[in-house]
C-alpha cells in the first residue's frame, strides 16, 4: 500500500514503507508485543508531559499504529498525517515541509524506538537479559551492553577499529555498534576539463585539447596536464577564462582547482620563451608539427604549415627569447564588438611580445598585423581604429592613442603585479571596435572554427561512461587500510611513542537485518554533488563471509550477536548465516538540490 505524501514526506514514506516491510520488526509493533512490560501512565496531571514521563513511547506508539494499519488494509491519509505530526513534535528539524535525507530519519526513527523500549524495560522493573559471562569472552572481543532492545537485537552489530603500530606491529582494538552500514561509492581519481590552447606565432590559431585532472588539488595540475598533452613547458602556459564577451577569471597555480569546472571555458596561452632549453623546443615544434598537418586554419594554411615546419628544423621560434635585463611585455589580446554590456568577442584570440616602449602606432601596427587574414583586401587603414581597454583586478582603463609610450600606464604595470604564481607575467588586453568599423574592415567577423584534438573525444569516452561497481568493491573500499596523518599521530602504548599507525575498519558481528547505506551525496567545497555511478548488488545470496573478521574456531562458541527467536541462548552465529535476501530499497531521484525517494 502507497502512503501519503503530506509535503515534502517522500524520505519518512519511503523509510516506513521499508520498515513495515522488514518482518519480523512489522510484527513485534502490529501485534503490540514492543507494550509487555509496560507500566500504566502516571495519572498525576502535575507532572510535564515529554521524554520520560507521559510523552515516552508515543512515537512507537504511533508507528505501530501506522504498520497495523498498512497491514490490515486499514489505512486511510490520517495515520501517516498523525504520524508526521508525532514526529515534528519530537523532533523539531522534521517540523515543516521542508526535504530531508533518509538514511538520517531511519537512524532518527530506530533510536528514539529503541529509547522508548529501553525507558520501558527500566520503568518495568524487569531484570535485563543477561550478558555472556566474563569467562566465555574472548581476549580480543567487545564487552556486551547489559540492556539491549528489540531494535539492537534485530538490527544491530559491532565493528571493529583496528590501530597497528609500524614499529612494533602490535595492534589495538576498539569495539563499536553500528545500525547501518555507510559505504563509500568507489570514485575515479581524475575528472576531464577541456581547454582551448592559444599558440603563438605569427599564424596564430586555436586547438581545443581534453585532459584528465584530479579530483582535487590546486590549478598547478591543469597546466601541467596542459603541458604533457601540447608539450608546452608549463612556465610558458598562462591559463586564463575566456566567454562570448571576453576575458574573465585569471588562474594561478595556488588556486584551489574545485573552482574550475568541466563545463568553463578554459583557454591556454602559449607564451614567448625565456630560457627555454634547446632539447625542450625541438619537442615543441615537432609536437606541433605533427598536430597539424591535417588540419586548417583560416586561410593562410600552407603559410602556417611552413612555419611550424621550420621552427621545428631550426629548433627556433618567430619571437626570441627574452634575454635577462629585457623590456619586453607578453600581451594577451582578444578582440570585442561595440563596448559595455553589448559588446561580443569575435575571432581568435593571440599573443603579442613587445617592447614596453612601443609607441602607439607600432603597437597598432603589430595588432592589425595579427588580423590581416580576414581583413578586406582594399581597405586603406590610416586612422586609429580601435579603442585599447586593459583588463584590470579594478576600474576600466582605456590606453590613449595620445600617450607617446602605452605601455608603460600605470595601470599596465599593476596588472603585471597581480598576476600570480605560474605561468607568464602577462597584460590582458581587449581590443574595442564600434561596429560599423567592424563590418567594414573585415571580411568574416565570425568565430573562427576551432577544431578539437582527439584527446577530447578520448577523455569524453573515458569519464563519461557511466562508472560501475560491485557492492563488493564498495565494502572492500570500507574496510581498506589507511595511513594517520602526521597531525593525527598516536600514542603507540607498547612503543610509548608517537607513531603513524595504520587503521583498519572491519566488520566483527553482523546483525539479522542488515541496513546498507551508499554514499551518493558528496560535498567537495562549495560544491554539492551527487554520485550517478551504479553499483551492482545481487537480489539473493549476498555472502558477507568475506567482509567479516576471520575467528578462531574456538570464537563460534561466543554469542556475538543473539536473536532470542532465532537461536537459543548461548549458541553463535555460524558462518554459513552471513548470506542475506534483499527484500526492500529506499532509491533516491534527482539531485542534492532537489529529488524523491521511493521505496522499493
Amino acid at each position: 500500500a502507497g502512503l501519503r505524501n503530506h509535503g515534502n514526506t517522500c524520505f519518512m514514506n519511503a523509510t516506513l514503507q521499508c520498515l513495515s516491510n522488514t518482518e519480523l520488526f512489522a510484527e513485534y509493533l502490529a501485534l503490540g508485543q514492543y507494550r509487555a512490560g509496560r507500566p500504566e501512565p502516571s495519572p498525576d496531571p502535575e507532572q510535564p508531559v515529554g521524554r520520560g514521563t507521559q510523552g515516552q513511547g508515543e512515537v512507537t506508539e504511533q508507528l505501530a499504529h501506522l504498520v497495523r494499519a498498512l497491514w490490515t488494509l486499514e489505512y486511510t491519509p490520517q495515520h501517516s498525517r498523525d504520524f508526521k505530526s508525532i514526529v515534528s513534535k519530537n523532533a523539531l528539524q522534521y517540523r515543516g515541509n521542508s526535504q530531508h535525507d533518509a538514511q538520517e530519519f531511519l537512524l532518527w526513527l530506530l533510536d528514539r524506538v529503541h529509547e522508548d523500549l529501553n525507558h520501558a524495560v527500566k520503568q518495568s522493573g524487569q531484570p535485563p537479559l543477561k550478558p555472556p559471562s566474563e569467562t566465555d569472552m574472548m581476549p580480543e572481543g567487545p564487552s556486551f551492553p547489559v540492556c539491549s532492545t528489540f531494535v539492537q537485537e534485530l538490527f544491530q552489530a559491532q565493528y571493529r577499529s583496528s590501530l597497528t603500530c609500524p614499529h612494533c606491529q602490535k595492534q589495538s582494538n576498539t569495539f563499536d555498534p553500528f545500525l547501518c552500514i555507510s559505504l563509500p561509492i568507489p570514485l575515479p581519481h581524475t575528472r576531464p576539463l577541456y581547454v582551448t590552447v592559444v599558440y603563438q606565432g605569427k599564424c596564430s590559431h586555436c586547438m581545443r585539447i581534453g585532459v584528465a585532472v584530479p579530483l582535487s588539488g590546486t590549478v598547478a595540475r591543469l597546466r601541467e596536464a596542459v603541458s604533457m598533452e601540447t608539450k608546452i613547458p608549463t612556465d610558458q602556459i598562462v591559463l586564463t577564462e575566456m566567454y562570448y564577451d571576453g576575458f574573465h577569471r585569471s588562474f594561478c597555480d595556488t588556486d584551489d582547482l574545485e573552482t574550475v569546472h568541466e563545463s568553463d571555458c578554459i583557454f591556454a596561452f602559449e607564451t614567448p620563451e625565456i630560457f627555454r632549453p634547446e632539447g625542450i623546443l625541438s619537442q615543441r615544434g615537432i609536437h606541433l608539427n605533427n598536430n597539424l598537418n591535417h588540419l586548417k586554419f583560416g586561410l593562410d594554411h600552407h603559410r602556417l604549415s611552413s612555419c611550424t615546419q621550420a621552427a621545428a628544423k631550426q629548433g627556433k621560434t618567430d619571437l626570441p627569447p627574452t634575454r635577462p635585463g629585457g623590456d619586453k611585455i607578453v600581451l594577451l589580446v582578444c578582440n570585442r564588438a561595440c563596448t559595455g554590456q553589448q559588446g561580443k568577442r569575435f575571432g581568435l584570440p593571440f599573443v603579442l611580445h613587445l617592447e614596453k616602449t612601443i609607441a602607439w602606432d607600432l603597437l597598432q601596427k603589430e595588432i592589425l598585423e595579427k588580423m590581416k587574414y580576414f581583413l578586406r583586401p582594399t581597405v586603406c587603414i590610416q586612422v586609429c581604429p580601435f579603442s585599447l581597454r586593459v583588463v584590470s583586478v579594478v576600474g576600466i582603463t582605456y590606453l590613449l592613442p595620445q600617450e607617446e609610450k602605452p605601455l608603460c600606464h600605470p595601470t599596465v604595470e599593476r596588472a603585471l603585479k597581480s598576476c600570480g604564481p605560474g605561468g607568464t607575467a602577462h597584460v590582458k588586453l581587449v581590443v574595442e571596435w564600434d561596429k560599423e568599423t567592424k563590418d567594414f574592415l573585415f571580411v568574416n567577423t565570425e568565430d573562427e572554427y576551432i577544431p578539437d584534438a582527439e584527446s577530447v573525444r578520448l577523455q569524453r569516452e573515458r569519464h563519461h561512461q557511466p562508472q560501475t561497481c560491485t557492492l563488493s568493491q564498495c565494502f572492500q573500499l570500507y574496510t581498506k587500510e589507511e595511513r594517520l596523518a602526521p597531525d593525527d599521530a598516536w600514542r603507540c602504548p607498547h612503543c610509548k611513542q608517537l607513531q603513524q599507525g595504520s587503521i583498519t575498519l572491519s566488520l566483527w558481528t553482523l546483525p539479522d537485518v542488515l541496513i546498507i547505506h551508499l554514499k551518493r551525496f558528496r560535498q567537495e567545497g562549495d560544491r554539492r554533488m551527487k554520485l550517478q555511478n551504479m553499483v551492482k548488488f545481487p537480489l539473493t545470496g549476498l555472502d558477507m563471509t568475506p567482509h567479516v573478521v576471520k575467528r578462531s574456531q574456538s570464537s563460534w562458541s561466543l554469542p556475538s550477536h543473539w536473536s532470542p527467536w532465532r537461536r537459543p541462548y548461548g549458541l553463535g552465529r555460524d558462518p554459513e548465516d552471513y548470506v542475506y535476501d534483499l527484500y526492500a530499497v529506499c532509491n533516491h531521484h534527482g539531485t542534492m538540490q532537489g529529488g524523491h525517494y521511493t521505496g522499493l
